[in-house]
C-alpha cells in the first residue's frame, strides 16, 4: 500500500540516490566529512594542581583555566574510586563565588553542588526522580548532608530538607 509517507521517502531516497550515485560509479564520491580531531589527553599533574587550586585558590584556578581550558571538566583520579573535577572541590569546602564561577564557565553542576548553593528545588527535583541520591556522595565520599552543611546559610532549607527525609550524614 502506497502512503504518503513512503511516497516522500521513496522519492527523497531515490532523488538522493540520483545525485550522488553517478559520482560513486565514475569514482568522484565525496569523502565523508571527518570529525574535529582529539586532542592530547591533559597532563596529570596538571589536571591535580587545577583541581586542587579549586580548593582553596580562586586567583590560580582562574589562571590555569584561562591557559587550559580544557581543565574545566577534568577529573583528578586519586584512587579508590574517588574521583573529583573542580567543580567538586569548592562543592565541598563552600566556595559559592568559586562555584558559581565555575557554573558560568560550563562545568556540570551536581547534586552535591546544588546542595551547597541551596539550590532547594534542584536537590527536590533530583531525589524525586533519584530516590536512592539523598544519600549521594560527591568526592571523597563526602555526603549530600555535608554538602549542605558547607554551603552555611544559603542551604539551610537544603539542609533541613534532607534532615527531614532521612538523609545519611
Amino acid at each position: 500500500m502506497i502512503t504518503r509517507k513512503n511516497f516522500i521517502l521513496t522519492a527523497f531516497t531515490s532523488a538522493a540516490g540520483a545525485l550522488i550515485l553517478p559520482g560513486i560509479l565514475n569514482g568522484q564520491a565525496q569523502p565523508t566529512p571527518s570529525k574535529t580531531p582529539k586532542g592530547d589527553p591533559l597532563n596529570t599533574a596538571l589536571v591535580k594542581e587545577f583541581v586542587g587550586a579549586a580548593h582553596k585558590d580562586f586567583e590560580k584556578m582562574k589562571t590555569l583555566l584561562l591557559e587550559t581550558p580544557d581543565l574545566l571538566n577534568a577529573v583528578n583520579n586519586l584512587g579508590g574510586w574517588d574521583w573529583e573535577d573542580a567543580i567538586g572541590a569548592p562543592g565541598h569546602v563552600g566556595d559559592r563565588e568559586m562555584t558559581l564561577f565555575l557554573l558560568e564557565k560550563g562545568a556540570r553542576p551536581t547534586i552535591c553542588t546544588a546542595a551547597m548553593l541551596g539550590e532547594l528545588k534542584v536537590v527536590k527535583d533530583f531525589i524525586k526522580a533519584f530516590p536512592h541520591m539523598k544519600n549521594a556522595v560527591g568526592p571523597h565520599n563526602i555526603s549530600l548532608m555535608r554538602h549542605a552543611k558547607a554551603g552555611g546559610e544559603p542551604a539551610e532549607k537544603v539542609l533541613k530538607y534532607l534532615v527531614g527525609i532521612g538523609a545519611k550524614e
